[in-house]
Parts: C-alpha cells; sequence; structure tokens
C-alpha cells in the first residue's frame, strides 16, 4: 500500500521545502529593507546638501563688559531669546520699572538705551550687517533707514503677495493706545505657507518675559494688533 500522508502532517521532506521558501522571503525582505534604507539615506544626503547653511554668529558686541553688559549695568541678563548670538536682554525699563543706560556703539554713533526695543534692533543690525546705530523709536527703525547708514537693507512693505518675512529681518510696529513710540523686532524664523499664512517668531526687547513673541500672517499680511501690537508698516531686508 502505498504512502499516504494524512491532512496537516508535515513530513521531513515538505519542512525542508517550507524552509527553503521561508528562507527566500527573508532574504527578499532583507534586500528591500537595505534597498530602501539607502534609498531614504540618499534623499536625506541630498535634502542636507541643498539646505542653506546656518548663518554665522554675530560678533560679541565690543563695548559690553560681561554677558548682557552687565559689568556696566549691574542686574542686567539674558531673558533667553536670540538669534545669531545676539541676545534679548532685561531687566525691561517697562514691565520691570529698570532704569535706561545710554550706550553707543562706537565713539560718535548715535546713542541706544538699554533695554529698550530699538536697543536690540540697532545692537543686531550694527553686528549682522554694520548698520551704524540712527535715531527712531520703535514704529520708525523701518522708515528711518537710509542706505548711507550702511548694510544694503531694503524696505519691504507689510501685505506684499509673495513676500513674508525672513530670519534675520527687522521689522516695525506702529503706535497703540498704550504706546506712542511702537515697537521693534528681529525675525528669527518664519512659517509661512504658499497662500501667506501662517506665523513668525521674534526677539522681542522690552515686552515678553522671555523675550519671545510669535505674530501671525494672514494673507502675506503681519499681524500685529492681533498680539496687542501696533500694525506693522513693513520690515528691513538683507538680500
Amino acid at each position: 500500500m502505498p504512502a499516504h500522508d494524512p491532512a496537516g502532517l508535515n513530513l521531513p521532506g515538505q519542512r525542508a521545502e517550507n524552509h527553503d521558501v521561508t528562507s527566500t522571503f527573508r532574504a527578499l525582505a532583507r534586500r528591500r529593507f537595505l534597498a530602501l534604507a539607502a534609498v531614504v539615506a540618499m534623499v536625506a544626503f541630498s535634502v542636507s546638501a541643498c539646505l542653506p547653511p546656518a548663518p554665522p554668529s554675530a560678533p560679541a558686541p565690543a563695548w559690553w563688559s560681561g554677558s548682557c553688559d552687565s559689568g556696566n549695568y549691574p542686574g542686567a541678563h539674558p531673558l533667553g531669546a536670540s538669534y545669531r548670538g545676539v541676545e534679548v536682554c532685561g531687566p525691561r525699563p517697562g514691565a520691570d520699572g529698570a532704569p535706561n543706560r545710554l550706550v553707543r556703539f562706537f565713539p560718535g554713533a548715535w546713542g541706544e538705551l538699554e533695554w529698550q526695543c530699538v536697543e536690540l534692533s540697532m545692537r543686531f543690525m550694527y553686528l549682522a550687517y554694520g548698520v551704524s546705530p540712527y535715531g527712531a523709536n520703535g514704529k520708525d527703525v523701518v522708515y528711518n533707514y537710509n542706505p548711507a547708514s550702511g548694510g544694503a537693507l531694503v524696505k519691504y512693505f507689510n501685505g506684499t503677495v509673495g513676500v513674508a518675512p525672513a530670519p534675520g529681518d527687522v521689522l516695525s510696529f506702529g503706535a497703540t493706545a498704550s504706546s506712542s513710540f511702537g515697537h521693534t523686532g528681529v525675525v528669527e524664523s518664519t512659517y509661512v505657507d504658499v497662500s501667506g499664512n501662517g506665523e513668525i517668531h521674534i526677539l522681542s526687547q522690552n515686552d515678553t518675559a522671555d523675550g519671545w513673541r510669535v505674530i501671525p500672517v494672514k494673507n502675506w499680511s503681519v499681524d500685529g494688533p492681533a498680539v496687542g501690537l501696533g500694525v506693522v508698516p513693513g520690515w528691513l531686508h538683507k538680500p
């Protein structure tokens, strides 16, 4: 009588055959995984190669003594926010009732008051772009800029379709009911989609406790009043 395999019974030959099939599938899966990993690595490398390099840190202020000029201004300290090594400092003249201290970035320069908002924007532009300080309240920083001050900056009007503030740009905010001087800040990062909607993160001195502000952008317009600041007329940009 010929040999008969009951249903479900695996004979030695069948086990060997099943083992060979399983090994083949495992080998194929391993090769596919390795191939996929190689593609992912190549894409990641290509993307990283296309990204622009991070901007260099700005030099330290030569007129300072210690962090946030604490050697000349006792009690001065970083608030936390910074961009390209340029720190937002305190105590705040507004919320903290701190006194102003007049400084000049170099002999004969226009004087700035530590730690008003304008001092931050002027310090950043001087250290990062070589712009000499000039007379302005917060609302006038963009409008009062003149190419003669250096830096070769360009002015963009708020609401220009297709143009959003970029990291390193300097904004002005108009006057409000609580401040006739307006405000100014430095863009640290921007998250705006192709429709002109999103938000920007800025350094903001003599303002928040940590020196950060998040400002919404709607239809290519930076919306200062949405967060209690003035209307944004525009910003300065380094090409």
